[in-house]
């Protein structure tokens, strides 16, 4: 019997034992492992499904409070209060008030960005220093709210875009390379407390109040009290501060010396605010003084790490106390 193909003979069916044609394969660049994109991937774009991601980065919790400092600064300075303001009045607050937290995204964003290796040494599960959320996308998303704090603030007025590029300034040099305030104590605490009277201030002028000397005094007392009590965020970053050069207070002296230090100063900037004489100031005064209180027992009781992250909430949890005071007897 002639048959075709040799396979035939046999009765195999025509194409059996060849080489099936690999199957097609749709090409992706993009490759990733995790959320790191891998070198010749392709760039990512500004990354609308990790925008969790790139507000957790931006500490939420940092943002609302640094909203709620310059919805204080607008009733230390809101003629008549509150109930006097009229619809523009409270638009331009508004305003303000999304400006200057568009900008407090950035200048966050960029500090994350910046203390990404020493964040990894302390162990930091924020998105950058986890690898969550890829380094390019942090770039463009900073530089976009740079942006848009710019532009709504130059809604507002010379002065106010003059206040906004300041604070992205003062953000910048508080994290900026070898020359980061952050390497030393004192410029460390002074850009801090510029960055808060420069908060309080703005939203001052947004409201259209005048700065006296008794609204200029509880100005300071908020904002000394950000650049004393904050050194409690570094109690449990010794590591990775040390590494990065940093001479924070703990680097320096040591963790409990650090702890008694602060917790002390804390109690003495409370008191100071005394001699501010206004109801407002003397409540906050006393809101300062108990949080210093409360850190002394915290120092004189614990050595674990866990106290120094509950000092940090203590001076957070004050803040709060102490603005709300301010914003509630506008």
């Amino acid at each position: 019997m002639r048959t075709s193909g040799a396979g035939q003979e046999y009765g195999v069916p025509p194409g059996y034992g060849r080489l099936a044609p690999p199957p097609a394969v749709r090409k992706d660049r993009r490759v990733t492992i995790g959320a790191q994109s891998r070198p010749g991937d392709a760039a990512p774009r500004l990354g609308w499904h990790m925008v969790p991601l790139v507000f957790a980065e931006c500490r939420p919790v940092v943002l609302v409070m640094f909203a709620l400092r310059f919805v204080a600064g607008a009733s230390l300075g809101a003629p008549g209060g509150w109930i006097a303001l009229d619809a523009r009045a409270w638009l331009v607050v508004v305003v303000g008030v999304l400006s200057w937290t568009a900008v407090t995204a950035a200048v966050y964003l960029y500090n994350g960005i910046a203390d990404m290796p020493g964040d990894r040494l302390n162990g930091s599960r924020r998105p950058l220093a986890s690898g969550r959320l890829p380094l390019r996308i942090a770039v463009i998303w900073c530089a976009g709210f740079a942006v848009v704090g710019i532009l709504l603030g130059a809604t507002l007025g010379v002065w106010f875009t003059a206040s906004v590029i300041a604070s992205l300034l003062i953000g910048w040099w508080y994290s900026a390379g070898r020359f980061a305030a952050t390497k030393h104590v004192w410029s460390a605490a002074l850009v801090i407390g510029l960055g808060g009277i420069l908060t309080y201030t703005a939203g001052l002028h947004a409201a259209g109040g005048i700065l006296s000397p008794q609204t200029l005094a509880i100005a300071v007392l908020l904002s000394l009290w950000m650049s004393v009590a904050g050194n409690t965020k570094d109690l449990g970053d010794i590591v990775g501060d040390r590494e990065a050069g940093r001479r924070t207070l703990p680097v320096m002296v040591g963790m409990r010396p650090a702890s008694w230090l602060v917790s002390a100063a804390c109690v003495l900037v409370g008191l100071a605010g005394f001699a501010i004489p206004s109801l407002a100031g003397r409540l906050v005064a006393g809101c300062f003084v108990l949080a210093g209180a409360a850190m002394l027992a915290m120092t004189a009781r614990g050595r674990d790490l866990g106290s120094k992250r509950m000092m940090y909430a203590v001076f957070m949890v004050s803040q709060l106390a102490a603005n709300l005071v301010i914003v509630a007897m506008a």
